[in-house]
C-alpha cells in the first residue's frame, strides 16, 4: 500500500461519522433534548478560569443534598461542540440523585490537547472546591464521550494527575493518538509522534486508576472498538477494576441516548 492509500485507510478508521447511520440527525437530537432540559431545570454555570470555554454547567437535584457528582467531557476530536452537547446526559443522573457537571474546555487550533487536560483538571479542582457550596458530598466520578474520554483519562494519569476521582466512565473514546499524525484530523491539532505517544493513555502507565467503565457501540468504528478493548486488558494487566460494556445496534453518536440499557460501575 503506498502513502497516500495508507492515510486514506487511517483517515476512514477513524472517522466516525463515516461509519454512523446518521450523526447529523444524532447531534441535532441531542442538542434539542438539552435545550429541553435546560428550559426545565436550569443549570448553575460556574466559572473556572478566564477564557470563554473554561466553564461548567451543573445540574444538581431537586431537594436536599449533597449529592455525588458526575462530570462529563464531550466530543468532538478536540475541536468542536461545548458542553450544550452533552446536557441532555444530566436528566437521568437527576433522576437517580446525582448532580451532572457538563465541562467546557478550551479548542483547537487555539490550544492544545495538554491545555485541554489542565483545563479539565482546574474544572475538577474548582468544583472541589466549592463542593459544600455547591450541595456535593464529595464523591467525584469523571467521564467523557470519545475525545472528551481521553481528555478524562488523560486528567487520571500523569504528573498533576487527579487522584480523588472515584470512577472513570469511558465511552466510544480514543486512548491511542498516535494514528492520528497527519491525517486531516490532525491538522488544528499540530500532533507529531511525540506528543501523540505522550497524550496517548494505551502508551501511559495505567496502575492507579480509579475502576473504569468502558462502553463503545456496535457500529463505532472498528479501530475505536479495538482501541476500548486493549484499555480494557491493559488497565486488568495493571490491576485497575475494569468493566467493558460493548452496546447492540449503537454507533458512536447515539450511543449517548442508549447509556441507561448499560449496567455502569460509575452508578453503583
Amino acid at each position: 500500500m503506498d502513502r497516500r492509500a495508507e492515510l486514506i485507510t487511517r483517515e476512514r478508521a477513524y472517522s466516525p461519522s463515516r461509519w454512523a447511520r446518521d450523526f447529523e440527525a444524532s447531534l441535532s437530537r441531542q442538542a434539542e433534548l438539552g435545550v429541553r432540559l435546560r428550559e426545565r431545570h436550569a443549570p448553575q454555570r460556574i466559572r473556572y478560569g478566564t477564557g470563554p470555554l473554561e466553564g461548567i454547567n451543573l445540574f444538581v437535584p431537586e431537594g436536599q443534598g449533597p449529592w455525588p457528582l458526575m462530570a462529563f467531557l464531550h466530543g468532538g476530536y478536540w475541536q468542536e461542540l461545548d458542553a450544550a452537547a452533552t446536557d441532555f446526559l444530566a436528566a437521568p443522573w437527576l433522576a437517580r440523585g446525582w448532580a451532572f457537571a457538563s465541562l467546557d474546555y478550551p479548542l483547537a487550533p487555539e490550544a492544545g490537547i495538554e491545555a485541554m487536560v489542565a483545563a479539565c483538571r482546574q474544572a475538577i479542582a474548582t468544583l472541589r472546591r466549592e463542593a459544600g457550596a455547591l450541595g456535593l458530598d464529595g464523591r467525584f466520578h469523571l467521564g467523557g464521550h470519545s475525545a472528551g474520554a481521553q481528555l478524562a483519562l488523560m486528567s487520571c494519569l500523569g504528573q498533576g494527575r487527579l487522584t480523588d476521582i472515584a470512577g472513570l466512565w469511558l465511552i466510544s473514546g480514543i486512548y491511542d493518538l498516535r494514528p492520528l499524525v497527519g491525517t486531516y484530523i490532525d491538522a488544528p491539532l499540530g500532533l507529531d509522534d511525540g506528543r501523540a505517544e505522550r497524550l496517548s493513555p494505551l502508551c501511559q502507565e495505567l496502575r492507579g486508576l480509579p475502576p473504569v467503565t468502558l462502553a463503545h457501540g456496535e457500529l463505532d468504528p472498528p479501530a475505536f472498538r479495538a482501541q476500548g478493548e486493549a484499555l480494557y486488558e491493559r488497565a486488568r494487566a495493571a490491576g485497575v477494576a475494569a468493566e467493558l460494556c460493548p452496546l447492540p445496534g449503537c454507533d458512536h453518536f447515539d450511543i449517548l441516548e442508549r447509556l441507561e440499557a448499560q449496567s455502569c460501575r460509575a452508578d453503583s
